[in-house]
């Protein structure tokens, strides 16, 4: 029953980190620059949700709210820091993001203090199940989380935006003889790639109880340890990987112990990329 439970709960995690994880490696796939201000993300998608909630919107059209202005965030964080450095090569991008990050923490903490805040969910009565209790909590994160995963799927299989993401991706030079502008799909994978971002923090915020300045700063290396255990640039590795590495959380949790959770995850990254150093969906070699 124990080990049901947990992997209940690990299913959930991963689900988190699943969604935080693709909105991370859409950028990087387009960039191919690892943004570490991509943590902010989420916690600016958890911090507009809570203030649109508290304001008295309902928590689901609060989140979808947030979603959409974070996007918009990352669009102009693309456009004021990013992109006049596409040309300097990673390293400046690197560091910039870092500059970034820091910023966008402090400006948190200057409006909504240092302080955890409580996160605005209502209590809800678990779901019993032949003696096994399920926290509806941990079914709704799971159900968007996997809404959201199959929503990316549709997008880069069955849209034009998501070909023209996948063009630009695979060869930007051919995309532009082609006729795909750059710009805007760059513009749009920003602003999606931040939007899934909003989400993954808002979720996260569901799991934790509680919304912090630092929270998607310090779960970066977990969602950094699921885009490579995937395959880094494969949203579908993303996927996979994000669920393994909240399955290996929880398990390690219960069954080893609970403060070392997150070695377990990058153990697991250690034993793959040693077995498949480009990760589960990178390619063999």
């Amino acid at each position: 029953m124990i080990f049901v439970q947990t992997l209940v709960y690990g299913l959930a995690l991963g689900g988190v980190i699943a969604v935080s994880a693709v909105g991370l490696t859409l950028a990087y796939g387009v960039t191919r620059f690892i943004n570490f201000a991509f943590g902010e993300f989420l916690t600016l998608g958890a911090f507009f949700c809570l203030l649109l909630a508290q304001a008295g919107l309902g928590l689901a059209w609060a989140g979808l709210a947030a979603a959409v202005a974070v996007g918009a965030v990352g669009v102009l964080v693309e456009r004021a820091f990013y992109d006049p450095l596409m040309s300097r090569g990673l390293l400046p991008l690197l560091v910039t993001s870092v500059g970034v990050a820091f910023v966008v923490q402090n400006l948190i903490r200057i409006f909504a203090g240092s302080n955890p805040v409580r996160f605005p969910l209502p209590l809800m009565r678990p779901i019993e199940v032949g003696g096994l209790f399920i926290p509806r909590e941990q079914l709704i994160i799971l159900g968007v989380a996997l809404v959201t995963m199959l929503a990316v799927h549709l997008l880069l299989r069955f849209t034009m935006l998501g070909k023209k993401m996948r063009a630009v991706a695979d060869d930007p030079m051919l995309a532009r003889v082609a006729g795909i502008s750059s710009r805007r799909v760059l513009d749009a994978t920003w602003f999606v790639s931040a939007m899934i971002g909003a989400l993954g923090g808002i979720l996260l915020a569901i799991t934790q109880i509680t919304v912090a300045p630092q929270m998607g700063w310090h779960f970066l290396l977990v969602v950094f340890a699921a885009v490579l255990l995937g395959g880094i640039g494969s949203p579908y590795g993303a996927m996979i990987g994000g669920l393994l590495i909240g399955l290996a959380m929880e398990l390690g949790a219960t069954y080893v112990a609970a403060n070392y959770s997150y070695a377990f995850a990058f153990i697991m990254l250690i034993l793959v990329l040693i077995l498949r150093p480009r990760g589960l969906m990178g390619g063999s070699g």
